[in-house]
């Protein structure tokens, strides 16, 4: 996987997240201190999800890359070469 994919991705979802925001911002009716608090709430939400977005593709590709091996490179404690 390249950096362009993670970069697509985090910037969809972050886009998603912001349209979202703005329609409920829209939509909700409530005074103007409510819309800013939803529109606070989506604001972090994007966030978020931008956040779990990339760290699900940086673990796809890490696991792409070096395979599924739990404990590192090594096959065996031994083989590291610490001892």
């Amino acid at each position: 996987m390249s950096f362009a994919v993670l970069a697509l991705g985090v910037a969809g979802a972050g886009v998603l997240g912001l349209a979202l925001t703005a329609i409920a911002v829209a939509v909700v009716p409530v005074p103007p201190v409510g819309k800013a608090v939803v529109a606070l709430v989506g604001l972090l939400l994007s966030v978020a999800a931008m956040g779990l977005v990339s760290n699900r593709i940086t673990d796809r590709a890490i696991r792409a890359e070096y395979g599924e091996e739990p404990g590192g490179q090594a096959e065996r404690p031994g083989d590291d070469g610490l001892g």
